[in-house]
């Protein structure tokens, strides 16, 4: 059975997070995309589409490391950085280079419930509702227009209640 494109995206969200973790862990004082050699494909059987997609997320990671961890830092309240586990600054690094460097690649939406999947899968806790927080606050804030458009289109209000008067039957014994 042919895998579909999210499924093989998936697996490439999989090989991009558990790389930037893997680099994030050498404690290395900058990572870059020639670190990305230094990452063993060999474990995995994943054809060359799945391998380049997750070299493109982990790219842009790398390339836009500063600014990435900055926006993540910029929407913690009472956390450091430092402070985020390994794998939830993994996830987020993935999430965000694709919401913003990426974006013409997937939806946002996919985007973030591939994240909120992969920190089910991978992380504990609270990680769930914080990356599903932290992705959704930093698409919000990039893009606004998107949001507008999502406004108008998503929430339906629900229905006016209206009342239906049923008109009294008449008895059999009153019609006689």
């Amino acid at each position: 059975m042919a895998k579909t494109q999210r499924q093989k995206r998936h697996k490439a969200r999989i090989l991009a997070m558990q790389a930037l973790f893997q680099l994030d862990t050498r404690k290395t004082e900058s990572l870059t995309a020639s670190d990305l050699n230094s990452f063993s494909w060999i474990d995995y059987e994943v054809p060359e589409e799945e391998r380049e997609y997750a070299r493109a997320i982990i790219g842009a990671a790398l390339d836009h490391l500063a600014e990435i961890d900055t926006m993540i830092s910029d929407r913690l309240v009472n956390w450091d950085f430092s402070r985020i586990s390994g794998v939830s600054r993994a996830i987020l690094r993935t999430g965000v280079a694709q919401l913003l460097y990426m974006a013409n690649e997937a939806d946002a939406a996919v985007v973030i419930d591939e994240c909120i999947l992969l920190a089910k899968q991978y992380d504990e806790g609270q990680a769930v509702a914080f990356v599903n927080g932290v992705l959704d606050d930093v698409y919000r804030e990039k893009f606004p227009e998107a949001q507008a458009v999502r406004k108008k289109i998503a929430p339906l209000q629900p229905a006016k209640k209206i009342r239906i008067r049923v008109p009294a039957v008449a008895k059999k014994s009153d019609r006689a």
